[in-house]
């Protein structure tokens, strides 16, 4: 059985990162045409002349031939840059909105995925930012950070994590004065989406009630890592991807 003191220092990567233990921080996308010679044209006979008048002539019925290829180029990059975000923009498959964020936006045009099997979904985030593999007490793809961190001490989510998700047996609870409170779908699962002064969380009903439990808790508040309103706007785009793999009550 290996103890904490013999694990060994794991390396994080953009696309899954692996978490380190007790280690560092380490912070952080023609061929060349040929010109007449002055002896060409010295040499060059009336037919010559008559001939290169009537190519020049003949040049630019020849310049609109280009032309439709390259409007074909702005076409390909309007049908691109749409469909980069297209499954988060209206809250679909999610079941809820989303609000706009041209930033978040612009981090989901490249995404990443991750899985926690213990726990029974996938999701997908944003590439520029990590997330964790399995480590002591703790699965797999449950924080996220928009920078690189090392984990010290693996009783403890490091202050760098801006994300988390959370399995819990019971009830999760709910905030006694919420700003704002939704009920929502969320990966075809019966949601909460919830807000008070300083903290933004949904919390996804996986068992018979949210009573029994239990609940998948995803958490962002303005006491974590990184910028508090792209966090949230992240977090709801992250929702949105979500599916649950493992058995569902």
């Amino acid at each position: 059985m290996q103890t904490d003191s013999m694990l060994e220092p794991l390396r994080l990567n953009r696309r899954i990162p692996l978490l380190a233990v007790a280690v560092t921080v380490v912070l952080a996308a023609c061929n060349a045409g040929t010109e007449a010679s002055p002896s060409n044209e010295a040499t060059a006979s009336p037919t010559a002349e008559a001939t290169a008048s009537v190519t020049a002539e003949a040049t630019p019925t020849e310049e609109p031939t280009p032309s439709p290829t390259a409007t074909v180029e702005p076409t390909e990059a309007a049908t691109e840059e749409p469909t980069a975000v297209p499954s988060i923009d209206a809250g679909e498959p999610g079941g809820f909105t989303v609000a706009p964020n041209p930033e978040a936006d612009a981090l989901f045009i490249e995404r990443d995925e991750c899985q926690n099997l213990r726990d029974g979904y996938q999701l997908e985030f944003p590439e520029d930012w990590y997330t964790n593999t399995e480590i002591g007490r703790f699965p797999p793809c449950i924080w996220f950070a928009p920078g690189f961190y090392t984990v010290p001490d693996v009783t403890q989510v490091p202050d760098e994590i801006a994300i988390t998700i959370e399995y819990m047996d019971g009830d999760s609870g709910s905030f006694e004065d919420p700003i704002r409170r939704e009920v929502i779908v969320v990966g075809g699962q019966n949601a909460v989406r919830e807000e008070d002064e300083d903290v933004y969380r949904y919390q996804i009903q996986l068992g018979p009630t949210p009573e029994e439990g239990p609940n998948l808790v995803v958490t962002t508040s303005r006491e974590m890592g990184g910028d508090y309103e792209l966090n949230k706007a992240v977090l709801d785009r992250i929702m949105a991807t979500i599916e649950f793999i493992g058995s569902i009550q």
